[in-house]
């Protein structure tokens, strides 16, 4: 039972800071970087959004945690958090194709690392007693 608990509740902190981290740092940086030109319409519109893509992330955190599958993990965060940059890149900068690509791709590489690193510190779920269940 704690073991769930603690899984779903240390996968959300883990998705939520990785969305903030995301959206307060990572991506203003890659755009100043690689799009400097998208800057200007990006940054305001990530204040008025940035808390709710953060929210987003929670459930990735929480799933990948759950899975304790280190692939698996991965993979639901990575695609989860490619459908968010994209979703927050279409919010952010719908005429900047820089955002549109720079966004979800980074978002989904951000998110297979997080995901690895929850799948693999948890390793598989215990069910019934069992340690070899899943």
């Amino acid at each position: 039972m704690f073991d769930r608990l603690n899984r779903i509740l240390f996968g959300s902190l883990i998705g939520w800071l990785a969305g903030y981290s995301f959206v307060t740092a990572l991506l203003p940086f890659a755009l100043q970087a690689l799009a400097p030109e998208a800057l200007g319409d990006a940054i305001p519109a990530m204040a008025r959004l940035g808390m709710w893509s953060t929210v987003l992330w929670v459930p990735l955190g929480a799933g990948a945690a759950w899975l304790g599958n280190m692939r698996r993990s991965a993979l639901l965060f990575a695609g989860g958090a490619f459908a968010i940059g994209l979703l927050y890149a279409l919010l952010v900068a719908p005429d900047q194709l820089s955002v549109l690509a720079i966004s979800p791709l980074l978002a989904a590489l951000y998110g297979w690392g997080a995901g690895s690193l929850l799948g693999a510190g948890f390793g598989p779920t215990r069910q019934n007693g069992d340690a070899n269940a899943r």
